[in-house]
């Protein structure tokens, strides 16, 4: 039994049904009486039958309906059913399997936009011809092209089979009804029409884009007027995208519509209402950031005198409408800006982070805001840490101008002004006369600002691992030094170059060899050329000093410390050559023109400084913008004094300019070709 069972188990075959052939095959098998064969019939669960595709619509049924043309429309459908009548085709198997039949209807097909015949009619005629084409075409479709005859006719269709309230209300793919088509073409009758026949088309849908946020959307107040007067009881839907209402678009729209909205909603609900697309947004955070929102009967004004506790609503972001407004650059700020903080942080502490500048001084300007002025968030920072901490000299300079703005408060960490400026200077590489940490700092020291409470080793130690002295800035000190001493070469070199070929090229030329002392300059002798002389001499060993330093400042075969010294010394005289090479440019031009256009002259002499000026633009400006600050801080007497000084420390820093005066004049009292002769000459040096 054990062999015979083996046996059968190789005899038995396996076989699966796929289609209508294999299916015969497997009915035969199983009808025969083979006891040495198993027969295993397999199936398997067939994949659902494709949305069969809508056929395309008839040339001449479509051509037909956009002429309105009725008589053609007859004849195609009449065609149609004389055909169907005496077919004889027989059934395709297969379609008659698949439950599909070949013959498609005219009215059935649609067009490439998936419109049918009806779609057609309405939308291109309103004539008698096109309404009795229509019979009952969407009204969607009528609307949307403008055909308000069209549409009065399908409703009265409707009237008339008692579905007036379900056609109205119906709404297409994107949730609209036939009301939303009339709002977005601004078809005013249309609109009074549509109410007249349901007052309540107006509070649909519940949900999503209300007509009235569409009219105020497309700023058609006149309809969302209408849409309010026509409605049911005045009631009607505010909603709006997203979860915003139509107050979100109204604020955004102008003050006339915000305040007629604000008059029909008589609850004030829609005032505290948040979007979901905006980060939990109220309207009142959405005027908050419009400009001029502070000014009175803007929408935000308006907003927040109908219900004055939103202004405390926080978004999902822990904002308020006041923060908005802060952070907002083109905001600006008013008295409802007066109220108070969230979470620690002041409306100050937003607009000096987000460096709105016009809400920063505001602040600073009005009194009775004195006392945000010092607040401290949660982390103890006022508003000049975080400015400190920026680094915005602008905003700086407001707070530090205002002496009700205390200097010396600490943070959590212990942190006074003064202490932030000084961790935000690096360790080197940095320029004294223009770096905006430096002048924050320099400011501070000036007006007597003092450190936290902490021990000094502890600082150090916290500003070696801020800017990771002792990890990588080694590296990163070579790498700018390196990318500093490319740059800074290319100047010097300049300098150096134009100077050589000026002083063998000099101004006026050269004596001829025939006359006497031929080959010398033609205008040596003269105050301005020897001013040139020396001048343009300075310029030349001031560039080349500096060339060698940067070229020494480059070099990997000094350690950083000397490389360093001879990077700042090449900074030092480049500052020098170029005035030097302003002086000798002025008074080269002055040697050679003033004997024939002398104002000409003059002109250029007076413009030449500029070029100074520029290089030392930075330093100029940082202290003229210092100066009403410091005079507010530290009175009248102190700031003229400092600043005295500081223009006679610059005087003696280019004292060389009197060498060249004063050469200038010795060698003008003592030329050459009258104090020594040539026959003189090989005496003097024996």
């Amino acid at each position: 039994m054990a062999a015979d069972a083996r046996e059968v188990a190789m005899d038995a075959k396996m076989m699966v049904a796929t289609d209508h052939g294999d299916c015969q095959r497997l009915r035969e098998l199983v009808t025969k009486e083979e006891a040495t064969t198993m027969v295993v019939v397999m199936s398997r669960k067939e994949a659902p039958a494709k949305k069969p595709t809508p056929a395309s619509m008839d040339p001449l049924l479509a051509e037909a309906a956009c002429r309105g043309d009725w008589e053609e429309i007859n004849f195609l459908l009449d065609r149609e059913d004389l055909q169907e009548g005496h077919s004889t085709r027989p059934a395709d198997a297969t379609d008659v399997e698949q439950g599909i039949s070949s013959a498609v209807p005219l009215l059935k097909g649609v067009t490439v936009e998936g419109d049918t015949a009806l779609h057609l009619v309405a939308a291109n005629g309103e004539d008698s011809n096109f309404v009795r084409c229509a019979g009952d075409t969407p009204l969607h479709c009528a609307a949307r092209a403008g055909k308000p005859q069209m549409v009065s006719h399908l409703i009265v269709l409707a009237t008339g089979d008692n579905i007036i309230e379900d056609l109205v209300r119906r709404e297409n793919n994107s949730k609209e009804t036939i009301l939303h088509v009339a709002v977005r073409n601004g078809a005013h009758q249309l609109v009074m029409d549509l109410l007249a026949t349901d007052p309540k088309l107006v509070c649909f849908p519940q949900e999503d884009t209300s007509p009235l946020y569409l009219a105020i959307l497309l700023k058609h107040n006149t309809i969302a007027q209408t849409l309010y007067e026509k409605s049911e009881n005045n009631v009607l839907s505010y909603s709006g995208p997203k979860g915003q209402n139509a107050l979100h678009a109204a604020v955004m729209r102008g003050p006339d519509i915000t305040r007629k909205l604000l008059e029909w909603n008589k609850n004030k609900d829609l005032t505290t209402e948040t979007d979901r697309d905006a980060n939990g947004s109220t309207p009142l955070h959405f005027a908050a950031g419009l400009p001029w929102a502070g000014n009175r009967g803007s929408p935000c004004i308006q907003v927040f005198d109908a219900t004055t506790s939103v202004l405390y609503l926080l978004d999902n972001d822990g904002l308020s409408p006041i923060h908005v407004a802060a952070a907002a650059k083109e905001a600006s700020a008013n008295l409802f800006f007066n109220s108070s903080h969230c979470q620690g942080r002041t409306f100050l502490h937003v607009a000096v982070e987000k460096k709105n500048l016009r809400v920063v001084r505001y602040a600073c300007r009005d009194r009775s805001l004195a006392w945000i002025l010092n607040m401290q968030d949660n982390q103890g920072n006022t508003a000049l840490h975080l400015a400190v901490k920026d680094e915005s000299l602008d905003i700086f300079r407001l707070l530090f101008g205002n002496r009700q703005v205390n200097l010396n408060l600490t943070n959590e960490d212990g942190q006074t002004p003064l202490d932030i400026a000084r961790y935000n200077v690096r360790p080197s590489f940095y320029d004294v006369t223009a770096d905006p940490e430096v002048w924050v700092q320099r400011a501070l020291e000036l007006a007597g600002a003092t450190r936290g409470a902490s021990r000094q080793d502890h600082f150090y130690a916290k500003y070696e691992d801020r800017h990771g002295v002792k990890r990588n800035y080694k590296e990163k000190e070579l790498e700018m030094l390196k990318d500093s001493t490319q740059s800074q070469s290319i100047g010097p070199v300049l300098i150096a170059t134009v100077t050589f070929g000026a002083m063998f090229a000099l101004p006026g030329g050269y004596r001829a060899d025939t006359s006497k002392n031929g080959g010398t300059p033609t205008l040596a002798g003269s105050f301005a050329f020897h001013a040139f002389m020396i001048a343009n001499t300075l310029a030349f060993i001031c560039s080349t000093i500096a060339t060698l330093a940067s070229m020494y400042a480059g070099s990997a075969r000094l350690n950083v410390v000397r490389r360093k010294d001879h990077f700042g010394h090449s900074i030092g005289f480049m500052h020098n050559s170029i005035m030097a090479l302003a002086v000798a440019f002025a008074v080269g031009v002055y040697t050679v023109l003033s004997p024939v256009a002398r104002k000409t002259a003059i002109a250029i002499c007076v413009m030449s400084p500029l070029v100074v000026l520029y290089n030392f633009k930075d330093f100029c400006l940082n202290w003229a913008l210092f100066a009403r600050p410091l005079f507010v801080r530290k009175g009248a007497i102190w700031t003229l004094s400092l600043y005295t000084s500081i223009v006679l420390v610059n005087m003696v820093s280019v004292s060389w300019l009197i060498l060249v005066l004063a050469w200038a004049a010795y060698g003008r009292d003592h030329p050459v070709s009258k104090a020594v002769s040539p026959a003189q000459a090989p005496a003097m040096f024996a």
